[in-house]
């Protein structure tokens, strides 16, 4: 689910108020520390809807690796994706890409390397974009890995709503409170809950839900991590537009994540 025609009219309208989100990072290249701890590599789309989020995280990214003193790569595809690329990095960020279209030596190696531990995982939004999209057919490994789901159906005119935190002892979620609200999302649905194989770090409160939707689930986890895999990971599902970055609460939790998940 691309959405072409929106992510034109996205693009135009957020990318020049980037400037005014972040005035001193204008202009500048990828992220790069000068004494690197740790590498990491992060998958963008080209041409995604979601461009002006990866174009806000990326300049969040290069102030944050130089205080935690990681450098980042960038890729917009899989081309490059096999085990010596993948060695080369101890974190990898699914920025915005989904769950298809990934070259075949990608999906040997990245199955590898999450299996094994060889790196940890952070991903966002998009990466629970599971079913056949565009012609290619679900991805039944990443599914698993995501908890067994298979997304269902979206909110399309976006909605506003409390996150419930449900392990505030778990290290991605340090220094968060109790709740926290997230404007504006395009909260998706899945068939089923992903609890039963996953440890649900928080949920999103449908009764919430301004302005109100039918498109619910119940039991709606929203960030979690998958602890029958070697790689220490955590999916959230926040992803879609640039004031995210501006949410202190998903910075902090953006933070904690890229930390815990490399070791740190």
């Amino acid at each position: 689910m691309r959405f072409p025609q929106s992510a034109a009219v996205a693009f135009l309208a957020h990318s020049a108020i980037l400037a005014l989100l972040f005035p001193a990072s204008v202009g500048k290249g990828a992220a790069q520390s000068s004494t690197p701890e740790f590498r990491v590599i992060a998958l963008a789309e080209a041409n995604s809807i979601h461009r002006p989020f990866v174009d806000a995280a990326k300049l969040w990214l290069q102030a944050e690796a130089r205080q935690d003193h990681f450098s980042v790569d960038y890729i917009e595809n899989t081309d490059k994706i096999d085990e010596a690329f993948l060695a080369r990095y101890q974190l990898f960020l699914q920025l915005d890409y989904p769950p298809y279209a990934w070259k075949p030596k990608a999906v040997a190696a990245f199955t590898k390397y999450i299996e094994e531990g060889r790196g940890g995982w952070v991903g966002f939004h998009h990466a629970t974009l599971l079913g056949e999209f565009d012609g290619y057919p679900m991805w039944p490994w990443f599914s698993q890995f995501m908890g067994g789901i298979r997304f269902t159906d979206y909110i399309p005119k976006f909605a506003t709503a409390t996150v419930v935190v449900e392990d505030q002892l778990h290290p991605v979620m340090k220094n968060i409170g109790p709740s926290f609200v997230i404007d504006n999302e395009e909260w998706y649905t899945y068939d089923k809950s992903p609890r039963p194989n996953v440890h649900v770090l928080a949920h999103v409160d449908e009764a919430t839900y301004s302005p109100d939707t039918g498109t619910k689930m119940g039991d709606h986890p929203v960030i979690w991590t998958n602890e029958h895999v070697k790689a220490r990971n955590v999916y959230i599902f926040m992803g879609h537009h640039p004031e995210l970055l501006q949410n202190s609460s998903f910075t902090t939790i953006f933070h904690n994540a890229i930390l815990w998940t490399a070791h740190q």
